[in-house]
């Protein structure tokens, strides 16, 4: 296990959550008044912009630490071949992954170091004919990749440090962001067996997403300035005089971040006319962070990235054709003895950046109550822009008004008047009292398809709605259709059906997992939504048993698919247990009983999407490099490709064909 360091209390529970999904989420008391959104207003002058940023930071660093602090470290094709592309949550905005193809090469980054490596795809045997090794900060892995056609390049990005884990694990500890770098390499892959760097480009911060529209490229990084000598965790007034000291003393040019190209010198990101600050007096929580969006001209890759900066904070970013949405949630924790819990008004800004231009432009900000979850890789699904409106569904727990619906669906677009999204419609509401969800009950999956919302959540069964979005001003439940389990992640199967991914599960009178159940093996689910009306489950497929994973419900870029004619062709890696050590199987065939790690292996399934039939093929099953009686590590990483007739199963740092 890796070594642990000093972070904030409050990540502890956050781990907790990522690792069981959420299942044990505190309970969350929110007033049902709407807050007012926290609006981003240009600095009017260099001296504005550093009082903010200056101001956050005093308020970590200026003031006694009373807290002690832990940290668990460290996550459309148009070739002649019929090939698969990563599974993105919109069709025409790309996403980064470790494992990109173009039909006659795998191109994937390794998960032990900063490595790529090309794969000539042959079905009988996969070669590898080409690697390269890159000089990262710190020897931090390649995150993910973008395959470039004309000319054909891949874009490497890096985050700074060396674990492959996920920086959401850090999110409430501002240490962790201090003097990180985001890194762009590009790679000419001309000569598969030869690739060459050819660019670097170097961003102050860490990168929290990025997304490739057409050719460019926009990041969104969190950059914390580091101050030489500052104390992180002040213990007496000696100190916190010192870090005030420091604070006051230090120039904008050293707060603002910075970028490099090449071995150029460093260069400002931004002008003060450049960036924006929150429009609020005060904060519930605000990290000491500056918010970079910026967009990368991937045909003019020595040009300065352009775009936009704040003072203040963001936690994902959803990304349609026209806009790019920042979204963060406002709150504060406190300890009530049974674990932490969100005081207060917890609400969440979404601020709103056109990408009418190439570069990313400022257009509003909204404010919807509650927040989009304790799972940061489902919080983009939780997101959807259509014809100019946004559709945004959070999590309120238990709420004043309506204390029966754990959920809020919101309908959201510009104000003709000011810079605010302006709330459409909410449910539920006086009209539509209906809840989504019931007591006790979370969100798991969610997912937005046209006009339509599909929305799951859990505690003993598990209720999927279905959403009618054609009026935005009024939108309302068509359906619910209650089923055992529940979906992790949810994927539209042609015109007529849904398939959810996620967890079987055994009923429990007692707390069970903390879901009211014992979850199982994975569990595929095919559901029927040809009358949104009247939805039912078609078929159902169960995978291994307690402790069975698969890489799909921590990320949708692990779900493969290619269509051919009627034909949906399926392909998940999935981590079986399905073993029993006899030794300690006391409680062997009871509910609660973990099985034992099994091997690895990628699960293929065809789906005619006219009829709904399901053929189970079989499965790719992979060897791993050191193996593990007990666990393999690596099974969130497993990814897969679909090229012509055969499927290519990537296993740590290793290819297998079928």
């Amino acid at each position: 296990m890796s070594p642990f360091f000093k972070i904030s209390l409050m990540l502890t529970a956050a781990i907790i959550l990522l690792s069981c999904g959420g299942a044990d989420a505190p309970s969350l008391l929110i007033d049902s008044n709407d807050n007012k959104p926290q609006k981003l207003t240009k600095a009017n002058s260099s001296d504005e912009l550093e009082d903010k940023i200056k101001a956050s930071l005093m308020s970590h660093y200026g003031h006694i630490s009373e807290s002690e602090y832990y940290l668990a470290s460290a996550e459309d094709n148009q070739s002649a071949v019929i090939t698969s592309s990563t599974n993105t949550q919109e069709a025409s905005v790309d996403e980064a992954d470790r494992l990109k193809t173009d039909g006659e090469y795998l191109y994937f980054s390794k998960v032990t170091s900063a490595e790529i490596n090309i794969i000539k795809a042959n079905e009988n045997e996969p070669e590898l004919v080409g690697s390269l090794a890159i000089d990262t900060v710190n020897d931090g892995v390649v995150s993910g990749l973008y395959l470039l056609e004309d000319p054909k390049q891949l874009i490497a990005i890096a985050g700074d440090g060396p674990f492959n884990a996920s920086i959401w694990d850090n999110w409430f500890q501002p240490n962790f962001w201090k003097e990180r770098k985001t890194e762009l390499f590009t790679i000419d892959v001309n000569d598969p067996t030869s690739p060459q760097q050819t660019h670097k480009l170097s961003v102050d911060g860490q990168l929290i997403s990025s997304r490739k529209i057409g050719n460019t490229l926009y990041l969104a990084t969190r950059h914390t300035p580091h101050i030489t000598d500052l104390i992180d965790y002040p213990a007496d007034d000696s100190d916190v005089a010192r870090n005030q000291q420091l604070i006051e003393s230090s120039s904008l040019s050293n707060l603002l971040p910075q970028y490099q190209i090449n071995s150029q010198a460093s260069q400002p990101l931004f002008g003060p006319n450049e960036c924006f600050v929150i429009d609020a007096a005060t904060s519930n929580y605000q990290q000491s962070s500056v918010i970079s969006l910026l967009a990368i001209d991937l045909s003019n890759l020595q040009s300065k990235p352009t775009g936009q900066c704040f003072s203040g904070d963001t936690e994902t970013l959803y990304a349609s054709s026209e806009a790019i949405y920042l979204a963060t949630t406002q709150y504060s924790y406190t300890d009530d003895g049974d674990g932490l819990v969100y005081d207060g008004q917890p609400y969440t800004n979404i601020h709103k950046f056109s990408l009418a231009e190439t570069t990313p432009s400022y257009t509003g900000t909204g404010s919807i109550a509650g927040h989009l979850g304790w799972q940061q890789d489902l919080k983009p699904f939780r997101m959807s822009e259509h014809e100019g409106v946004l559709r945004v569904i959070s999590y309120v727990g238990e709420q004043a008004d309506s204390e029966s619906s754990p959920a809020r669906l919101y309908t959201l677009a510009e104000s003709s008047t000011d810079n605010t999204l302006e709330t459409l419609a909410k449910l539920p509401n006086a009209t539509r009292p209906a809840p989504l969800g019931k007591v006790g009950e979370q969100i798991y999956a969610t997912r937005f398809i046209g006009k339509r919302g599909y929305l799951v959540t859990f505690r003993m069964t598990d209720p999927l709605y279905v959403l009618d979005l054609s009026d935005p001003s009024d939108p309302f439940i068509a359906s619910a259709l209650e089923i055992d389990g529940y979906s992790d992640y949810l994927h539209p199967v042609g015109e007529n059906y849904l398939l959810g991914i996620g967890k079987s599960a055994v009923a429990d009178t007692t707390d069970g997992d903390g879901r009211g159940a014992w979850y199982q093996g994975v569990k595929l689910s095919l559901i029927d939504i040809s009358n949104p009306a009247e939805p039912f489950e078609k078929q159902t497929i169960d995978i291994g048993k307690r402790g069975t994973q698969t890489a799909v419900t921590r990320t949708h870029n692990a779900f493969t698919s290619l269509q051919k004619g009627d034909t949906l062709q399926v392909a998940l890696p999935v981590s079986l247990h399905e073993s029993v050590d006899e030794r300690i199987a006391h409680d062997f065939g009871e509910p609660w009983f973990n099985y034992q790690w099994t091997r690895d292996e990628l699960h293929r399934l065809n789906i005619n999407t006219v009829s709904g039939e399901i053929t189970t093929l079989p499965t790719v099953v992979a060897t791993p490099a050191n193996p593990n009686p007990y666990y393999n590590w690596s099974w969130p990483y497993d990814r897969s490709a679909i090229i012509d007739e055969s499927v290519y199963y990537l296993h740590e740092d290793t290819v297998v064909a079928y």
